[in-house]
């Protein structure tokens, strides 16, 4: 679906670059891969989900006639999800995890 595939490729570019594809069973593969850093590989998977989640719920919403997004405001609310996420994780002090926060402003401003 093009709408599925804007949201995706809007957030995930800045993590992909490149390796974006219309092809979901290519964009599993990239997701389940490791040729990312430990962060990127958890931000990736994360925004997956969240992406997953989101779009989905916008689908039913539009078939029950309850509105919808645009995908702008999808994209805020997914930006949005994923920093309450990792914020609620608290990793701290010398968790090999600490900077996860770090790296999704590194990555998404």
């Amino acid at each position: 679906c093009p709408y599925s595939y804007t949201i995706w490729d809007r957030v995930a570019s800045r993590l992909l670059g490149r390796r974006i594809n219309p092809d979901w069973s290519d964009m599993l593969q990239v997701v389940c891969g490791e040729a990312y850093t430990l962060m990127d590989q958890i931000l990736i998977r994360l925004l997956f989900q969240v992406v997953v989640y989101h779009v989905w719920r916008e689908r039913n919403l539009r078939r029950h006639q309850q509105g919808f997004k645009g995908t702008d405001q999808l994209i805020c609310m997914i930006s949005k999800v994923v920093k309450n996420r990792i914020s609620s994780l608290g990793y701290k002090g010398h968790h090999r995890l600490e900077g996860l926060m770090r790296r999704w402003f590194e990555v998404f401003g």
